[in-house]
């Protein structure tokens, strides 16, 4: 049997963590185990948020069972939770919902017809309220814990006072979301109770199956932030352990609150089995804790509730919940066209196209507001400076942060290091806790945007490099792209996101090409520079831009030789490509590093060559305006051939100007495979010799 040296080793297990019990104020029976902190009155207040609630909960799964919504996820026996939350909640707080949570918004103040709208499929539904601190609900499980964690971020910086709470489900703390949002919190200190609504089941499975701890409160430990647990059925317990959670979060120890609930009903309408998973005697079990007829209890023993008061209160309560029924059935629908109209702050011409195609002469009012180019150049006489790609864009960032005090840098390694490709050298010194670091944490980095966006704040987040941004991707593709349209233009998630990009003998996944990813996301806008002139200059139009930014910097040219560009401010448009050379045999379009590879491929030939500079919104008409002079067409970019955006051109210019072509379509790309390391990259990567070989084969067609 094999000995292992133990004398000193110390192995932390459950075993050194104490048992926790549920803070509670009331017993299951409504007997006080402790007075209530809160007035009668008061209580009669939570009494009431409740049952107004469950009669909501009650009508919603009625109205889903006869489809007159859709999917409903109701909160039966979670009230006491959400009430208790809410209703702790300061002016200067603000709540983070997770999709259960209807109970929770309607305290809060959100309209019930508005909740029925989204339910039965109507955007606007979730269209807050301009006086209501909320944000939407997300529906990825977990995803809005680093949303809250940036939002706390913001109110920290802005010294508000604020603390805001989240919640999320028993599932949702498997997810590596909830573990890099809390981590986040814990490493900066932010204002941020994060809430746990553990009412035992994610669909059919028990928290057994999500957690193998004693309890959901002791990772707080981990993170080296406070845990508390407590009874999720007495909305006083609730209410009093949010209170002390957030007097802590605004004093910068944010706190996981484990809320123990009970989930009675079933975990969406459309899924009906999961409910009789859950064994007869636990459910018995738990209609016997049911959070409203707790408080009842205790209120009549007290003699604070009288028969006559808790008819009318619930009397009230369906008044109110048939009045927003009624409201919903006559709400006015929703404009087709706004299906294209919140996408971004202006629809982009690809946009109006697909409205014209889609609506006829109605898309006439979207025509209106779209700008073809979507910001004039400034003036850029006076001094230049010679620099490449690198200094150009830490220049742009010093002379936009010194106009907008809005703009944040954050990621890893950005602040004290400068970036790894030194792109925020120096910004700490200037601009300090405008600039900082994160954990290693490609989630949270994103995650984070949204809140710091949602705060008033105009985040620039870095990744490391261009194969780090796919665990990142679920924030960027169903949160960042998506909030305006979610909102309905209230939140509009400005800012950019960078990343260096592209093959240059590095290791795997430090070379890869991932725009069409994000060029293929509606809602975000995609810049590739090929310069430092044009990187200065649309670095500065994303930063100013009423849209999220992908701006993806082509690491083969970060130290490419410098050339003079103007020292003062200046934009350029984004949307729009750029001729760099001109000629009448063939149209060469490319963007990014292989712009070089193009030009140097088609020396020899009279090629017009294009710059797309921005790959969403594509710029077509300068595309189609090229290829009807000169009829040919050759595709040059580094990412994979298979779907790349090379096809999406080539379909483009085959739907406008398939008669100007003389000759097939030709792609120069990298091949249908990983890029290889170091030794053999050379063999994937586009290079002059196999332009000059497309350009060959398409002129002698």
């Amino acid at each position: 049997m094999e000995t292992v040296q133990t004398e000193g080793l110390e192995v932390v297990s459950e075993d050194d963590i104490r048992d926790l019990e549920p803070y509670r104020v009331l017993a299951e029976d409504g007997s006080p185990l402790r007075e209530p902190s809160v007035p009668t009155e008061f209580l009669k207040k939570l009494y009431a948020d409740m049952v107004l609630a469950r009669r909501f909960d009650e009508r919603a799964v009625l109205l889903s069972s006869v489809r007159e919504i859709g999917t409903y996820a109701p909160h039966m026996g979670q009230e006491a939770t959400q009430v208790g939350i809410v209703r702790a909640l300061a002016p200067s707080d603000w709540f983070v919902p997770m999709y259960r949570d209807n109970g929770a918004m309607i305290t809060m103040g959100m309209p019930m017809e508005s909740l029925l709208r989204y339910w039965g499929g109507d955007e606007w539904g979730l269209h807050v309220p301009e006086n209501l601190k909320m944000l939407p609900f997300a529906i990825p499980v977990g995803t809005q814990i680093p949303h809250a964690a940036g939002l706390a971020m913001a109110q920290k910086l802005g010294r508000t006072g604020g603390a805001v709470v989240v919640t999320v489900g028993d599932g949702g703390t498997s997810k590596g979301d909830f573990h890099e949002g809390l981590n986040f919190a814990g490493v900066f200190g932010l204002p941020l109770v994060v809430g746990v609504e553990n009412n035992q089941y994610a669909i059919s499975l028990p928290r057994s199956m999500q957690t193998h701890s004693k309890t959901i409160a002791q990772k707080a430990l981990a993170y080296g932030v406070a845990g508390i647990m407590v009874d999720g059925n007495d909305v006083v317990a609730s209410y009093e352990a949010t209170r002390l959670a957030l007097k802590l979060a605004r004093e910068g120890r944010p706190v996981l609150v484990e809320y123990v609930t009970y989930r009675r009903s079933y975990h969406t309408t459309a899924e009906l089995v999961s409910h009789k998973l859950q064994p007869e005697e636990e459910m018995s079990a738990w209609e016997r804790r049911d959070p409203i007829l707790r408080v009842e209890k205790y209120l009549m023993s007290k003699g604070a509730l009288t028969q006559e008061e808790k008819e009318a209160i619930y009397d009230e309560a369906n008044r109110r919940v048939k009045e927003a029924v009624e409201r919903f059935r006559s709400a006015k629908p929703a404009d087709p066209l706004d299906i294209f109209r919140y996408m971004y702050s202006k629809p982009t011409p690809n946009l109006v196209e697909e409205a014209y195609e889609a609506f006829g002469d109605a898309a006439s009012a979207l025509a209106q507001n779209n700008l073809d180019e979507a910001d004039e150049q400034l003036g850029v006489e006076g001094k230049t400076v010679e620099v490449n790609i690198r200094n150009a864009m830490n220049l742009t960032l010093r002379q936009e942060m010194e106009r907008d005090p809005r703009i944040l840098v954050y990621g890893e390694d950005v602040a004290r290091n400068g970036g790894v490709f030194q792109v925020t050298r120096g910004l700490l010194e200037r601009f300090g806790e405008r600039v900082f670091d994160t954990p290693l944490a490609e989630v949270s980095i994103a995650g984070v945007f949204v809140g710091l966006a949602v705060g008033g704040y105009i985040p620039v987040a870095e990744f490391q490099f261009d194969g780090f941004t796919l665990p990142a991707y679920d924030q960027i593709f169903n949160h960042i792209a998506r909030y305006r349209n979610r909102t309905r233009g209230r939140y509009p998630m400005r800012g950019v996101i960078r990343f260096p990009y592209g093959a240059v003998h590095s290791l795997e996944h430090h070379s890869d090409s991932p725009e069409t990813y994000f060029a293929h996301t509606p809602g975000l806008k995609v810049v590739v520079p090929s310069n430092p002139y044009d990187a200065k200059g649309l670095l500065a139009s994303a930063l100013r831009c009423e849209d999220p930014v992908v701006f993806m910097e082509p690491k083969r040219l970060y130290d490419a030789p410098k050339m003079a560009v103007p020292e003062e401010e200046y934009t350029l448009p984004i949307g729009k490509a750029k001729v760099v050379r001109e000629g009448d045999d063939v149209t060469v379009v490319s963007y990014g590093a292989m712009l070089h590879v193009a030009l140097e491929g088609s020396k020899g030939f009279s090629a017009e060559v294009i710059d797309l500079r921005t790959l969403s919104p594509l710029d077509t008409k300068t595309i189609v305006s090229s290829v009807e002079k000169t009829g040919r067409l050759v595709i040059v970019h580094e990412a994979p051939r298979n779907l790349g955006l090379g096809a999406e051109v080539a379909a483009q210019v085959s739907d406008k100007a398939i008669f100007s072509l003389k000759a097939p379509i030709k792609r120069v790309t990298s091949y249908d495979i990983v890029n290889p390391l170091a030794k053999l990259e050379d063999h994937n990567i586009p290079s002059p010799k196999r332009v000059e070989m497309a350009i060959r084969q398409t002129l002698s067609y």
